[in-house]
């Protein structure tokens, strides 16, 4: 009996990336032999997948390939790989949005940083857009102020600010998005000329 199970590929809306790697694991946890790798893979994949698979193979078949070389030809045509220098772009445009926490940011930036082959400049880099997208301009300028900064240490000064701000927002009454807390409503009375007080 097989541990776990792997689903048919969604080939317009699965990453191909991440469907190998889960079958790569499924492959250890079910000591599937690599003779039998391309056969579980045509065998789990579904129909939509496998025709796919055909239409590149051909004039061979895909039994008659390894599975690196599968892989590899379906990546090629699902997922070619992006330009470093676009991707960077794209990472360094990437702001902090509204209603968004430090945590989804830096979540985004590490997967937006994947095809930017900084490799020793990984940390640098990601420090830097942190600190250039975060959203808050306090949080940028207690940054600032620090020394040696590097990404793991903005990081969690970044969470503690953040934590900081949204404490002081609540106790004068206000969340993080600027709305009255129904702790903080004050007590509300109509005078007889139809005005609205606050006490």
């Amino acid at each position: 009996m097989s541990i776990g199970k792997m689903n048919e590929l969604k080939v317009h809306s699965d990453d191909w990336n991440l469907y190998v790697e889960r079958l790569e694991q499924y492959f250890v946890v079910n000591n599937v032999p690599a003779d039998m790798q391309v056969p579980t893979l045509i065998t789990v994949m579904g129909a939509e997948g496998y025709e796919l698979l055909v239409n590149l193979c051909t004039p061979d078949k895909p039994k008659s390939k390894s599975f690196a070389k599968i892989a590899e030809i379906m990546q090629k045509h699902l997922q070619p790989k992006p330009s470093p220098l676009t991707e960077r772009y794209k990472l360094r445009n990437r702001k902090q949005k509204d209603g968004g926490s430090i945590a989804d940011y830096v979540a985004i930036l590490k997967k937006m940083s994947i095809g930017c082959e900084f490799r020793e400049g990984l940390e640098e880099s990601l420090r830097d857009q942190l600190v250039c997208g975060v959203r808050s301009e306090a949080i940028r300028q207690r940054l600032f102020a620090e020394e040696k900064l590097g990404f793991v240490k903005a990081y969690t000064l970044s969470m503690s600010f953040e934590a900081a701000e949204r404490n002081a927002a609540v106790i004068e009454g206000q969340d993080v998005h600027g709305k009255v807390t129904a702790s903080a409503q004050c007590s509300r009375f109509e005078t007889e000329e139809g005005e609205m007080r606050i006490f």
